[in-house]
């Protein structure tokens, strides 16, 4: 600007300053600048704003005290969608974690982005949270809510036809995966996320917007520890139950708005009735169910489980042990079998791309023979009957206090 406001000032103004000349060319652009805003918009509406908020002192990560990026933009309907996301700075682990609103005005009738809205799945509520090492944690609300009925899709098994559940597992960790999983596949399914997830608030909120029900994986020591490592804050048999308090308490605030919890690995930690029995415990106490992939039928879960009240049930199946067109096949037949022989089956599986594709295909036949597609939580409450789960008393101890949370 200097070097162009020089030259002009030899040509045609030779007693003017060129620096004077400079500014006066950078106010006249800035001028058009207003000028073109105030009569054709904002043309950087719907680009990134960053808001830093700095946390108090001493005050752990959490959703109100990240660094937090926020989107504003309309969509084709006029409606306005907010997104947001925050850096909770979790030590070896990078997630900046995201909230996603719909703000008022939404139209819920029509899919934003690559998600379909449901009006059915109800949005994160704060009553059913506190304050956690990650970011929040589930409690049972004051007026007795628990998260586990709270985000369960809602879904009437019928009595007249058997009922077919499906868990699809490992999401989070790719996109075109996660993706697919959340759109292709029907919103009956429901969806497992790991822990470690980038953004993992982000994708359970899509999850969620689309009608699918979401878990969310605790991994557990497998016995061939640590050569088969499930990763970071693994529940272990050799550490105190404090230690597994504190990680379970990790693992849990990673996100909200599941309903319940499920297993990675976990053959030897779920044989260890004393390992298994305070971290089951405060399942219970914070309203969070928990289903069982059944990786091994040599757990200590039923006695366990039983003992603490814990709201639980047991995959039938693994559908893609062997991860083939035919043995997912095959697997899925012996659902259909359980379903009529029981009333109810559930199967697990992974988010292999062979997984995904049979259970696109086999899903969209269920009608035509006669089975309905139900949520995992439906059937785990049609196998339990139902019951209500007893909720701490006031003078009950808490897993919390134990920790040093």
């Amino acid at each position: 600007m200097a070097v162009i406001a020089k030259a002009f000032s030899k040509i045609l103004m030779p007693r003017i300053n060129p620096h004077v000349l400079g500014a006066a060319m950078l106010g006249s652009v800035l001028l058009l600048g207003v000028v073109r805003v105030l009569v054709f918009g904002d043309p950087t509406a719907g680009q990134m704003v960053q808001v830093l908020a700095i946390p108090a002192p001493g005050q752990p990560a959490s959703l109100s005290s990240q660094l937090r990026v926020d989107t504003r933009h309309k969509d084709e309907n006029n409606f306005v969608v907010e997104t947001s996301h925050g850096e909770p700075l979790l030590d070896g682990v990078e997630d900046p974690g995201a909230d996603i609103h719909l703000a008022k005005g939404t139209n819920t009738s029509k899919p934003h982005g690559t998600a379909r809205v449901s009006v059915n799945m109800p949005a994160p509520d704060k009553a059913l949270t506190e304050p956690g090492p990650g970011g929040v944690l589930p409690i049972v609300a004051a007026d007795g809510r628990r998260p586990a009925d709270v985000y369960a899709r809602p879904f009437p098994l019928p009595t007249n036809s058997p009922a077919i559940a499906l868990i699809v597992g490992g999401l989070g960790l790719k996109e075109a995966t996660t993706l697919a999983a959340i759109n292709d596949l029907p919103p009956q399914v429901t969806l497992s996320f790991v822990p470690y997830t980038r953004d993992l608030q982000g994708w359970i909120n899509k999850a969620r917007a689309a009608g699918h029900e979401v878990m969310l994986e605790l991994p557990m020591e497998p016995f061939d520890y640590p050569q088969n490592d499930p990763g970071p804050q693994t529940l272990l048999s050799s550490v105190s139950s404090a230690e597994n308090t504190r990680r379970l308490e990790w693992l849990l605030s990673r996100a909200w708005g599941y309903f319940a919890v499920t297993n990675y690995m976990g053959s030897k930690f779920t044989s260890s009735e004393t390992a298994l029995a305070p971290v089951l415990r405060q399942l219970r106490q914070r309203g969070v169910d928990f289903i069982y992939d059944g990786e091994t039928r040599r757990s200590s879960l039923s006695n366990v489980a039983d003992a603490e009240h814990l709201r639980w049930t047991i995959a039938d199946r693994i559908i893609d042990t062997e991860p083939s067109s035919t043995a997912i096949d095959e697997q899925l037949l012996h659902l259909e079998a359980i379903a009529i022989q029981n009333g109810t089956a559930l199967g697990a599986g992974f988010s292999w791309p062979i997984t995904m594709e049979r259970l696109k295909a086999w899903t969209g036949s269920l009608d035509t023979k006669g089975y309905v597609l139900a949520p995992a939580s439906a059937v785990l409450r049609a196998r339990k009957g139902g019951a209500s789960i007893e909720t701490p008393s006031p003078q009950e101890p808490q897993m919390v206090a134990q920790s040093g949370h």
